[in-house]
């Protein structure tokens, strides 16, 4: 059964809001990801509560992505 990701991105650093996105893979320490025209990298990636069926809900902390 796949599963999928409720996830709460919340930027360390910059003026981006962040986001609440729904995905179908769980994003690691040191990942890119691409948020708008900004590309940030995974700095942690915590469990918010247990899974609940096929969904899983995240927070993951990003910061700017260096060039």
């Amino acid at each position: 059964m796949p599963e999928n990701y409720k996830i709460s991105f919340v930027i360390t650093d910059g003026d981006h809001p962040g986001a609440i996105l729904n995905t179908d893979h769980r994003p690691e320490i040191g990942d890119r990801i691409t948020l708008g025209k900004d590309e940030f990298t995974v700095l942690e990636v915590i469990d918010l509560v247990p899974a609940r069926g096929d969904f899983n809900y995240l927070h993951v902390s990003l910061k700017m992505a260096e060039i």
